[in-house]
């Protein structure tokens, strides 16, 4: 996680940097303002892609921030919550369109929203990144987003960006049509699926214990994963005089049998990674995170925080109910005795139903696929090809390398680059420092900056890994080639 905000940090420079003053568009209405009929609907439901139009239209949503009880394994805990649930709502778009956000914030706190995976061309100052592209936005106020995917399709979404909130709730699916999605006709109906670890604590309180000077411990471990909102904890382990339902509900999608579904599955949480899988129904791979590739059948797959990946499942077995699995790595999950929660009694087989209409409400008796996948690795980047295929850029005129370690800094454990924290300063973004007096070569060490100004250039990163603890690193506002990848060194 904490190397994750390090890496999108890089990013964001890159665009601020770059993006000259004329280039940040005006950001009229275009043709008719309209919103999802299905924005506020059960994300247990199947959709399809929105109604084509002539032409890019506005869609405007409106997010309400506030505060709930709920009990998504069961355990009663204040969740943070977007018009009253969690996930929260799901946002689309077709490609090309408008999208304007509301976001009311009633959380009693301060909050910013990040759309994870959009480029933000020429509207870094959307991006949501709070310290780097805007400043808080203070609770009782309402703050509009104001941007366009371009080009962009596929499957992304949102979450706070302040603190540690979209642990507790605040995040959603944000998904872009493309009219001419190449995979149109391989599907009739769409799902969106989120898989998430849990915890019984507010997640400031977990953060201020993992940062207090001389914590000796790993990152706190989790009570429970979810797969769209819903699992199930050991509520024999809660403590005395807590909420807790032993038999909460699981995840339920009920498909027709015939029929064919994207499922849209993303990662929206803290710091565990997934393999996931459906019994006896293998998982035709046709998109990772907004780029298609060709096709792909892998029967389990491993979901890193904050990835997406788009499968077709064939709804073509007898009517009966099968397991969907999102087992938690274990071994991805490091503790030591003094780790936060380190006794936790977590379940790390996650499980929920494939459910096929006209079966009978009861738990599947399926098998797992017997496939075994390396733990703590993406998908094989040699099966993922894109589609349609594209060079890789040309010879790079910029080259930077980061390294990755984790040390004490003032007596409390970080993750540094280069030997350096990121420390964000949120009352004064850089987006704000950039528009004045201020130059690259003027920011703090603890900003970790990366600069290059070469018009239509070519970067190369070589990001090296020195610690034992393998991590995910989001580019967030680039699409980038991998030319080597080594195994580690054990």
């Amino acid at each position: 996680m904490r190397i994750t905000s390090i890496i999108v940090l890089f990013s964001l420079y890159s665009t601020i940097i770059n993006a000259a003053p004329t280039a940040v568009p005006t950001l009229e209405k275009r043709q008719e303002t309209e919103q999802d009929p299905g924005f506020n609907t059960n994300i247990f439901d199947s959709f399809k892609p929105l109604e084509v139009t002539a032409s890019p239209i506005t869609r405007e949503y409106t997010l309400k921030l506030a505060k709930a009880e709920l009990a998504p394994d069961g355990f009663s805990r204040i969740v943070l919550i977007s018009n009253g649930r969690y996930p929260g709502p799901m946002i689309r778009a077709n490609k090309g369109d408008q999208i304007v956000i509301h976001v009311k914030n009633n959380l009693n706190d301060f909050t910013t929203i990040h759309w994870h995976g959009i480029f933000q061309k020429g509207t870094t100052f959307y991006d949501g990144v709070a310290g780097l592209t805007q400043c808080l936005i203070p609770t009782g106020t309402t703050f509009t987003y104001n941007f366009t995917g371009g080009e962009q399709y596929g499957t992304y979404w949102w979450h706070s960006n302040f603190g540690s909130q979209y642990v507790d709730g605040l995040a959603g699916p944000l998904i872009i049509h493309d009219p001419k999605d190449p995979y149109l006709n391989d599907y009739d109906e769409e799902f969106v699926m989120t898989l998430s670890d849990w915890h019984h604590v507010y997640s400031e309180k977990l953060v201020k214990i993992r940062m207090t000077p001389g914590y000796k411990g790993f990152n706190p471990v989790p009570n429970s994963g979810l797969i769209s909102g819903r699992g199930r904890c050991d509520c024999s382990k809660a403590p005395q005089g807590s909420k807790c339902v032993p038999d909460n509900p699981l995840a339920v999608y009920v498909v027709e049998k015939g029929k064919r579904y994207r499922f849209r599955i993303i990662n929206i949480g803290a710091e565990a990674p997934f393999t996931f899988s459906i019994d006896q129904h293998p998982l035709r791979i046709i998109e990772v995170e907004g780029e298609n590739v060709k096709p792909v059948t892998l029967n389990k797959i491993n979901i890193a925080v904050g990835q997406r990946y788009s499968v077709i499942v064939n709804a073509d077995k007898e009517v009966n109910n099968f397991w969907i699995r999102a087992t938690i790595v274990k071994q991805c999950i490091h503790v030591s005795p003094e780790t936060i929660n380190v006794n936790s009694s977590l379940n790390y087989m996650v499980t929920g139903t494939l459910r096929y209409n006209g079966a009978p409400d009861a738990y599947p008796t399926t098998q797992e696929w017997e496939e075994k996948v390396l733990n703590c690795r993406d998908v094989d980047h040699n099966l993922l090809k894109l589609n349609p295929p594209r060079p890789p850029p040309a010879n790079p005129t910029d080259n930077f390398t980061f390294r990755i370690t984790f040390d004490d800094f003032d007596s409390v454990g970080h993750a540094l680059v280069n030997g350096f924290p990121f420390k964000p300063e949120l009352e004064d973004p850089t987006v704000n420092k950039m528009m004045y007096d201020t130059t690259p070569s003027m920011l703090k060490q603890n900003q970790n900056a990366f600069v290059y100004d070469t018009q239509n250039g070519v970067v190369e990163i070589s990001i090296i890994n020195e610690n034992m603890a393998t991590h995910p690193f989001h580019f967030v506002t680039y699409i980038i080639t991998i030319i080597n990848h080594s195994s580690p060194i054990l």
